[in-house]
């Protein structure tokens, strides 16, 4: 008991028996205080065995914890590990998707790096801005997050009807169930045969109890529409996929998407929200093919499109080390080439910015394999155009991203 409910019992009338009273009073206490901690822990007894897949309205920490992906039949393995390899989009090291995010009039651009693929999951990281809101608004934007890495389940990969995007620092590597930048072989053959499959979003995982809640849980399902052609940058060039497209609603919100048409990999290409402006797109997929950079500056000029730069900067983004990496190697196996280094941007910021940007991106470039990969600064020269030379419209998403490059020319 705190010191002012003391002396207040003190000062009352009767003795002994007022002391009476006060030990009662005491005791009384102590009761209510144990009947209210065993209430408590019981409610959080129930808390933590409750795996909950509804919004938390107080949601805690992150969780931490992950569980490792479950075995699958060797079989089944080998068939999808046989597949993703012959893709035409290829799951595999080094695969990376440029998705751009689009909420509330704004892009935001996003990096899929593949980097690992076996029996079990498929490994990759993201990177790119975090977008905080206020008041559902934008507020700020915060460039160059690295945010978990994740391992997609084969199993997941199979079967799964959930599609889970947000990944913190502290996710898990593993959320069982869940697949991220593609659906599933088994939604992809429902879409394919015209036939409904449920589709559930799921967003931003947290830590509840020993179990986890979502701050966005819709549930959701689509129905396919047909064959169409998907135009996006494949190895810097514009490329017709076959894809699948596909109507439906995603809680109380109607919702389109189109998807790759590719049991080996049905990569998520396009997912559309109208009534809020959400959208998530590939823009551009690069992976390694052997001796693309060379075979292509053999003919005098290679379009680069897998060197990446944070927003509006001229500093390289880590994805950009393979294609780094590649263009030393050229050189340094064709000692007799000198090289001009184009820097290449979209029309968002003016002409005067453009121009300043490109050129500091093409001197970025040439700094990295001087420094980095030891190829001689006399046979580079960086020139920076702006958007004054664009490959496509700058009034789509497609056309920014096909626009933003980098340039190699033999002198």
């Amino acid at each position: 008991m705190n010191p002012p409910h003391k002396s207040g019992w003190r000062g009352q009338r009767g003795g002994t028996g007022a002391r009476i009273l006060v030990v009662f009073f005491l005791i009384g206490v102590v009761v209510l205080f144990l009947l209210a901690r065993s209430c408590y822990k019981a409610v959080s007894s129930f808390g933590k065995s409750f795996s909950s897949s509804k919004s938390s309205s107080s949601p805690a920490k992150p969780m931490a914890k992950s569980l490792p992906c479950p075995a699958i039949d060797p079989a089944l393995a080998a068939s999808l590990l046989k597949g993703e390899a012959a893709s035409v989009i290829p799951i595999k090291p080094g695969l990376i998707l440029d998705r751009i995010w689009s909420t509330q009039g704004r892009d935001f651009e996003e990096l899929k790096t593949i980097s690992s693929v076996d029996e079990r999951s498929i490994g990759g990281k993201v990177s790119g801005p975090a977008v905080w809101y206020k008041n559902n608004k934008v507020d700020r934007v915060e460039d160059a997050v690295n945010f978990a890495p994740r391992e997609i389940c084969q199993a997941d990969f199979d079967d799964s009807q959930v599609l889970e995007t947000m990944g913190k620092k502290q996710y898990p590597t593993v959320i069982v169930g869940t697949t991220e930048f593609s659906i599933s072989r088994k939604t992809l053959a429902l879409l394919k045969d015209k036939k409904r499959a449920k589709f559930d979003y799921r967003e931003t995982y947290y830590f509840v109890g020993d179990g986890y809640s979502w701050k966005h849980d819709d549930s959701g399902s689509f129905l396919g529409t047909g064959d169409i052609k998907f135009r996006t940058i494949v190895n810097g060039a514009e490329t017709d996929l076959p894809a699948i497209a596909a109507q439906g609603t995603v809680g109380i919100n109607a919702t389109s998407m189109i998807v790759l048409d590719d049991p080996g990999n049905p990569l998520l290409l396009d997912y559309y929200t109208p009534s809020n402006q959400f959208r998530v797109k590939v823009a551009k997929i690069n992976f390694p093919v052997e001796n693309k950079i060379e075979n292509d500056l053999k003919k005098g000029r290679a379009e680069i499109y897998g060197i990446y730069f944070d927003f509006d900067s001229d500093r390289i983004r880590a994805e950009s080390e393979p294609v780094l990496a590649e263009i030393a190697d050229v050189l340094k196996k064709q000692p007799d080439w000198n090289l001009n280094v184009e820097g290449h941007t979209d029309n968002v910021g003016g002409d005067k910015h453009n121009f300043d940007l490109s050129q500091r991106r093409a001197a970025s470039v040439i700094s990295a394999l001087v420094t980095r990969y030891q190829i001689a600064a006399e046979r580079l020269s960086p020139a920076g155009y702006g958007a004054s030379k664009p490959k496509a419209t700058n009034d789509t998403v497609e056309g920014r991203a096909l626009n933003r490059r980098v340039e190699l020319v033999r002198k």
